[in-house]
């Protein structure tokens, strides 16, 4: 299998995140309905002569539309070429000013040559998949009773495609920013164990396990992501990986919690609180109610991109990066529709994506956990 294909790793992440778990059923057999499958003469009769079939008086299309909650990592979309370059800038050092020590008999040489430092990425890695689905007019118009009805169930299916393409973005959305966690840590500055931090600070000795709990601790935890997002504004390269100065002015940044801990902090502090403008986290932000498996919505585990380590790291609640630190660049969508194969009277309808989801490490980056 080419490696650039991701259709595994769409339909893997979807089946994380959806979380679904063997629950046992209490016996409601008698009262609720929970829907046959398939009508049959014997079991879906009237109950006085108990020979009529039963009649389908209603139909209810379940549907809804979604929208993926990373759609705002598309940066930028571009149709043409394949490979997206980024430069930057390293910045001028100072140098000594010869005009405050002039020498009779010699000239300053003001032709020497001082080259501007520029690095030079090039992202290339494309991901394509594909869905397609597969219609056959003429044989669903025995299960409907006018063509607008049949028509009406066609166009739910499409939309239930488009409802899986935003689901599969999204969760690419979440690997993408899984990796660049996963990338981070190995930076200890860009890694904030707030547990460990306001343990050392106060003396205390609260745990992962009770943090969420201790009001004083959410106070200093929302207290510390809003001075990091002040720290994130001055030329640094502490927040990166070190090969370039980079600085986030407040609008460049961009904030991710975890639900829960924004959910604590609101019951725990905020409701107390005189000027709840203290005890919030400053600016725009968004929030998850999982990172990358519903059922495990603190922690991450992937193999890193840059060298396929594996790495497994829990209790996150946050994370701070500069908007151009991750995200999707480019963006295909095609569709296609065959045409109808004689033989068995059904079409198909394919719907290729490609897409250029990216993490650039040199881009100021941060995250937030319990430990």
């Amino acid at each position: 299998m080419d490696s650039s294909q991701i259709y595994a790793l769409v339909n893997g992440a979807a089946q994380q995140a959806i979380g679904e778990t063997a629950l046992a059923a209490n016996d409601t057999q008698s009262l609720v309905a929970l829907g046959n499958s398939v009508l049959t003469s014997s079991s879906n009769t009237e109950a006085f002569l108990n020979v009529l079939c039963q009649r389908i008086g209603r139909t209810i299309f379940a549907f809804r539309a979604y929208r993926n909650k990373f759609g705002d990592m598309v940066l930028n979309d571009f149709e043409m070429g394949a490979i997206l370059q980024k430069i930057s800038f390293h910045l001028f050092q100072a140098e000594e000013d010869p005009s405050f020590d002039l020498t009779d008999g010699q000239s300053v040489d003001m032709y020497e040559v001082s080259k501007p430092t520029v690095d030079q990425k090039l992202f290339v890695k494309r991901t394509p998949y594909m869905f397609h689905v597969t219609i056959a007019r003429q044989l669903l118009k025995e299960a409907f009773i006018s063509i607008e009805a049949m028509d009406s169930f066609i166009g739910y299916v499409f939309s239930t495609m488009q409802n899986s393409i935003e689901y599969s973005l999204e969760n690419m959305g979440r690997a993408t920013l899984a990796n660049m966690i996963a990338e981070a840590s190995a930076v200890v500055a860009r890694k904030v164990d707030l547990v460990t931090l306001y343990n050392e600070i106060t003396g205390g000795s609260i745990t992962a396990a009770n943090a969420l709990y201790d009001e004083a601790f959410l106070r200093f935890a929302i207290g510390q992501i809003n001075m990091f997002s002040d720290k994130m504004t001055d030329m640094s390269v502490q927040y990166n990986d070190g090969t370039i100065e980079r600085f986030t002015p407040y609008e460049d940044q961009k904030i991710i919690l975890l639900n829960e801990f924004k959910r604590m902090s609101e019951t725990q502090v905020q409701y107390a609180a005189f000027n709840k403008n203290l005890v919030s986290v400053d600016g725009a932000f968004k929030t998850v109610n999982y990172w990358q498996a519903a059922q495990s919505p603190m922690s991450i585990n992937v193999k890193r991109a840059s060298d396929g380590t594996a790495t497994t790291i829990n209790n996150i609640i946050g994370v701070m990066y500069d908007r151009n630190a991750l995200g999707v660049y480019q963006e295909e969508q095609e569709v296609l529709t065959s045409p109808v194969n004689a033989a068995g009277r059904y079409y198909n309808t394919f719907y290729h994506l490609k897409r250029l989801w990216f993490n650039d490490r040199s881009e100021n980056f941060i995250y937030f956990t319990l430990n």
